[in-house]
């Protein structure tokens, strides 16, 4: 009977876990998507409660294919994130965005950065960015940066 009961909170656990996930993605998902949004939680080791969903859902968003490189880039941004916060306060204009990235040593073209704005109406310099708009975006010049460096390596043969 105690097997039972065990077994059953775990999968209503995971139930109400789903329904949040399907509830801020905005879309009832399959059960493979399911399966994979698990698993890339886990490897992320985002929580699985609405923060750690909605960390996810935006990376998505913002770099849809390169978000697998996030578990590569996660440690980097947990530093820099607490470098930063106080510093992007309520926000930063995108001048000193890109005076960020280039002290991080990323040098994207300017197409690259305007498709990283794309989902907020687009790169302006003198534009003031909010912090929850901002972190995502430096989040995927991270992994901008990490997927470079990894492609210069594997053409060099290292």
């Amino acid at each position: 009977m105690q097997k039972l009961d065990t077994e059953y909170l775990l999968t209503t656990d995971m139930e109400n876990t789903r329904i949040i996930y399907e509830t801020l993605a905005g879309k009832r998902v399959s059960d493979s998507h399911w399966t994979k949004t698990k698993k890339l939680m886990n490897a992320c080791e985002l929580p699985m409660d609405k923060d750690g969903f909605s960390v996810l859902i935006n990376l998505r968003k913002v770099s849809p294919r390169y978000f697998s490189k996030y578990v590569e880039i996660k440690d980097e941004l947990t530093n820099l994130g607490r470098e930063l916060l106080p510093a992007i306060g309520l926000g930063i204009s995108g001048k000193q965005f890109l005076e960020l990235i280039e002290r991080l040593q990323i040098n994207p073209n300017q197409g690259t950065v305007s498709r990283w704005f794309k989902s907020v109406g687009g790169f302006k310099s003198k534009g003031v960015y909010s912090k929850q708009t901002i972190l995502p975006i430096i989040a995927t010049a991270l992994i901008y940066k990490s997927k470079d460096q990894s492609s210069k390596l594997n053409k060099i043969g290292a």
